[in-house]
């Protein structure tokens, strides 16, 4: 008996040990990271004179961070590479770059930029082209471009590729998979129920192809990217949109003719200026500085942008709420998503917080669950009637869902690329008890009323049940197409006829007088400060995170929560899943969101726009 609880009490001091261990290595980690956030904090980027502003823009383009402040210090410190860039800081930075003299040329380096959306990079391209407006050069490389990394090359007054280099230049496509073929090959009913003719959010789960009324819509605001891209390039290097149309309807034959050589090709048609390697480029930049390269100086935009931002101390504020992301209901925060909880939360802080006066909500959403998406509107209202003026500033999407929430406001401003509307509901139910039956598995039982049942998937859809389904979409329907009416100052049958869950073009949207303006942010945020009487200059802006997410240590504590997992829990079983079907994980991310939301019964406004390429 000694010797066993010997041998515990052994036991008992090595978990102990391992225990204090483990807790000293998190304590350090911890002491580690605030050590470097205050370093980073004290550090001061110095602008030389007669610098070159680098831009090397790492991973794809947002309007706001996914993650909070720690957790991506977190990922500096671990040499995590950046997948993020942030259009407000690059943006700022050049628009600032252009009339800072002590900045003489501009090195765009694109090697690492993933590109982003059409309306996202005309945003940057815009301020490239105020770059170069006010007389200071760019140079652009890469080793090969891709369609959006070369629309922000074009404004570069120098452009230069790698010689095994390619401009691939192919338009705009709409294409996602279906999966009716194989819901029928396992047994898996999805019952579909939609109002508006356009609604097209059913259509992978119930049918193998794209409709008629899915083409007609999606034909109508990819030809709207695409003659703006066109006309974008074409302005840019001095060539005629026919010509880049050309080059990307005719790029295989073009190559074959040009024996494979696709470098020389695209010099050939204007599309770059010099054919070099990374050490040529470097030396043509430093000459642009008329000194040799060893004692050019360099600053990249970032640490630029953190040495000339200029903290406000104006008491008034603007505050930037970004809804990034599709809407779903919950009280906490879902990594990539609107939810309704943490959202509704940071609005009605706004509410009463004195220095807020006006509102910008930065939209970039395709819609979501109508009962969150009817949640969020509710606090827009809210601010409203408390006279704090409300704008809307629509990026790429404003659709279904978030054009509900986004009629509420007082203005709202899109770009002629935005895609927004598509007011329209639908409802999904799957059932799987044909795929069970296929296992050997039945189901059966007894319930206290006829309808009992029918919120479970392992039990096929009742008709009544079904028709109140299909009374009740129609019914949302109704009375989304009545809140727009009522926002928008419009009719109903006005609405109606423009509704249908179409998504249009910002272009189309004006003219249908769906929005107020074409514009961006910026506009936005000066039409609020406006509506609230504060004059220019005499306000900050609060660019504010995304809802719900989490500072200090307990994005810390998050962080390492993630970083716990196994690498195929969770969403990571769904990009695994993605891999190996070759499709990107969005499209099984925003599957399995509207799947897990149908049951019981999930109604959405949402529009599957950001599924396609």
């Amino acid at each position: 008996m000694g010797k066993l609880m010997g041998l515990l009490r052994w036991i008992d001091r090595v978990l102990h040990g391992i225990r204090r261990g483990l807790l000293n290595l998190i304590t350090l980690f911890v002491l580690l990271v605030i050590a470097f956030a205050l370093f980073h904090a004290a550090k001061s980027p110095r602008v030389q004179h007669e610098s070159v502003l680098v831009v090397a823009p790492e991973g794809h383009l947002v309007y706001s961070y996914t993650d909070s402040d720690w957790q991506r210090a977190i990922n500096v410190m671990l040499d995590q590479p950046r997948d993020e860039v942030l259009i407000r800081s690059l943006t700022d930075a050049i628009d600032h770059a252009a009339s800072d003299p002590r900045i003489k040329v501009m090195e765009l380096n694109l090697n690492r930029f993933e590109g982003g959306s059409i309306t996202q990079l005309e945003t940057v391209a815009d301020a490239l082209a105020r770059f170069r407006k006010a007389g200071k050069p760019i140079f652009a490389y890469a080793g090969s471009y891709s369609q959006g990394s070369y629309l922000l090359a074009a404004e570069a007054n120098h452009v230069y590729m790698n010689p095994l280099g390619a401009v691939m230049i192919a338009g705009y496509g709409a294409y996602q998979p279906y999966f009716k073929t194989l819901l029928d090959r396992i047994g898996v009913t999805m019952y579909a129920f939609r109002k508006g003719k356009y609604k097209s959010a059913v259509e992978p789960m119930t049918r193998t192809d794209m409709s008629p009324a899915a083409r007609e819509e999606n034909a109508a605001w990819l030809q709207t990217w695409w003659s703006s891209y066109t006309a974008r390039v074409a302005a840019a290097r001095g060539l005629q949109p026919a010509q880049i149309e050309h080059y990307a309807s005719q790029l295989p034959h073009l190559v074959d003719a040009a024996q494979g050589n696709t470098a020389k090709l695209a010099k050939q048609q204007g599309l770059v200026n010099v054919i070099g390697s990374w050490r040529e480029f470097q030396k043509a930049v430093s000459e642009a500085d008329v000194r040799p390269l060893k004692d050019t100086p360099r600053i990249n935009y970032l640490a630029y942008d953190e040495a000339t931002h200029k903290r406000a101390a104006q008491s008034a504020a603007v505050a930037v709420v970004p809804l990034d992301g599709m809407i779903v209901s919950g009280d906490k925060a879902v990594p990539g998503t609107v939810a309704s909880g943490p959202t509704v939360e940071q609005l009605d802080r706004l509410l009463h917080d004195a220095a807020v006066h006006a509102v910008v909500l930065q939209v970039d959403s395709p819609g979501g669950s109508v009962d969150a998406s009817e949640d969020i509107r509710s606090a827009v209202l809210r601010l409203r009637a408390a006279g704090k003026p409300v704008v809307v500033s629509m990026g790429t999407l404003a659709a279904s869902g978030a054009y509900m929430i986004s009629s509420a406001a007082q203005t709202l401003y899109a770009e002629p690329t935005t895609i927004t509307a598509d007011i329209g509901v639908f409802a999904l139910v799957p059932n799987v008890s044909a795929a069970l039956g296929k296992l050997g598995i039945d189901v059966n039982g007894i319930g206290t009323t006829p309808s009992v049942g029918s919120e479970s998937p392992l039990m096929p859809l009742k008709p009544d049940v079904a028709t109140a389904m299909q009374s009740h979409v129609d019914y949302l329907y109704h009375r989304f197409v009545s809140q727009v009416a009522q926002g928008r100052k419009l009719g109903y049958e006005q609405v109606d006829a423009v509704a249908q869950g179409r998504a249009w073009s910002g272009e189309a949207a004006l003219r249908l007088k769906l929005i107020d303006h074409l514009g961006g942010i910026g506009d936005a945020i000066a039409d609020a400060a406006r509506l609230a009487h504060l004059k220019p200059g005499g306000y900050r802006v609060d660019y504010l995170p995304r809802a719900g997410q989490k500072k200090g240590f307990g994005a810390l504590s998050q962080t390492m929560g993630l970083m716990a997992q196994s690498s195929l829990g969770g969403q990571g079983a769904i990009a695994a899943l993605a891999r190996f079907l070759d499709l990107p994980a969005r499209e099984l991310q925003d599957t399995a969101l509207l799947l897990h939301s149908a049951r019981p019964y999930g109604y959405f406004a949402y529009d599957p726009v950001t599924w396609m390429h």
